[in-house]
């Protein structure tokens, strides 16, 4: 008996599939629902198939596809017919190391088993899925489970970050994307709990960029414009990656947030910020603003050199070729602080410029350890010119030795 009967549920899941095939390829409409039969290969079926056979034998099938879009397609109309009794299944396809499962694949399985068990599936992600998949897939799940249970989520969080430091951030993220889909406010006011630091700033910066994502930019605005003045720390936060936000989303945006905020009580290090951003894109825009939009003084100088030595690192070439357009005069006087981190870019290929350069830093101390620094790289490509340099140059004795010191 119990053979008919898995017989008779191959042959009904066969009978579907082919009756969906017939009604796909009679009727312009296509079905209004996916069913399991649909993705169900007849030939890797047999007639004394349980119905957990019959899935799990297809979703090897799947996997096996050679066209990596085939893949996802097929798991993407199997996955979300199946329910909840398939969890041992789909949990047996994720730990079968036979089978060579890639991001797409391994991140659609982990979704169904999220769907339904938030965390178990979660635990595995951070505890046993493959390594080199682990953070799509702790993503994907805690998401997931945060969205449907988050106090539970955040508790199992602050464990998991701490044992796993390697998923820390990734654990940390996907709470807050999952949380806010169930509950904004709350989640606003656990963050607000959260102590000063790392952990904090990473949870207001997604909690602002899935605010911008889901009600737009002006609804982000006016949560952070709202937030209480009675604690100035975490008000500064807020403002600080809102500036950090907005760059991703909407330019004309953050140059409204900088004037209406950069010189007020909660203002402080933001240009800076926004600069860096905007170098990712423009260095020669940022830098420009900078030097008519910020105050003289101390952080001006700050920012300036932070943001060319970030555009530095991004675009060497557009960072050198853009210095050379500039004068080194008195119009020139705020590039004064990306003195030293352009003699050190001009090091490695032009040692001589780089020590023009270095002899304009006007600290006396900074200047002696960029000579010191640039004279060292000239060494290696060219001995002999550089201790030409070092014996009628103004370094101390000291500073002669260290340049002259082998190895880097």
């Amino acid at each position: 008996m119990k053979k008919i009967l898995r017989s008779a549920l191959g042959m009904t899941l066969f009978g579907a599939a082919l009756v969906a095939i017939g009604i796909t390829a009679c009727d312009s409409e296509p079905p209004q629902k996916a069913s399991v039969s649909e993705t169900v290969n007849p030939e890797v079926t047999a007639a004394d198939e349980t119905s957990a056979d019959v899935v799990r034998n297809s979703l090897v099938d799947i996997l096996r596809d050679q066209d990596a879009y085939s893949r996802a397609r097929r798991l993407g109309v199997l996955l979300p017919t199946l329910g909840p009794e398939f969890i041992p299944t789909v949990k047996q396809t994720l730990e079968d190391t036979s089978l060579d499962l890639g991001a797409t694949e391994l991140e659609l399985l982990v979704r169904f088993w999220a769907t339904h068990q938030g965390e178990d599936a979660s635990r595995w992600s951070v505890e046993k899925s493959p390594p080199g998949y682990r953070l799509a897939a702790v993503m994907t799940a805690l998401s997931l489970w945060a969205g449907a249970d988050p106090q539970a989520a955040a508790n199992a969080t602050q464990q998991w970050a701490a044992q796993n430091p390697d998923v820390g951030d990734a654990v940390q993220v996907a709470l807050v994307r999952g949380w806010f889909t169930a509950d904004p406010a709350k989640l606003a006011q656990y963050i607000h709990n959260i102590d000063m630091g790392f952990t904090r700033q990473r949870a207001l910066a997604t909690y602002i960029r899935a605010m911008i994502q889901a009600q737009g930019i002006e609804a982000a605005v006016r949560w952070a414009e709202s937030v209480p003045d009675d604690d100035a720390t975490y008000k500064m936060a807020v403002y600080r990656q809102m500036a950090a936000a907005l760059p991703l989303f909407d330019h004309d945006a953050v140059l409204r947030w900088c004037e209406a905020h950069c010189e007020g009580p909660h203002g402080n290090n933001m240009r800076s910020i926004i600069a860096r951003r905007w170098v990712r894109s423009d260095g020669a825009a940022a830098l420009v603003w900078l030097s008519e939009a910020a105050p003289e003084g101390h952080d001006k100088n700050l920012a300036v050199r932070a943001a060319f030595a970030l555009w530095g690192q991004i675009d060497r070439e557009a960072t050198l070729a853009w210095m050379q357009t500039q004068t080194a005069g008195e119009s020139g006087a705020w590039l004064q602080p990306v003195f030293p981190v352009y003699a050190r870019l001009l090091s490695a290929d032009s040692p001589a410029d780089a020590i023009e350069w270095a002899e304009r830093i006007e600290g006396d101390e900074e200047r002696e350890i960029v000579l010191t620094e640039v004279a060292r790289a000239w060494r290696l490509r060219d001995e002999a010119a550089a201790e030409a340099w070092l014996l009628q140059s103004s370094l101390s004795e000291e500073a002669r030795e260290k340049a002259r010191a082998p190895g880097r």
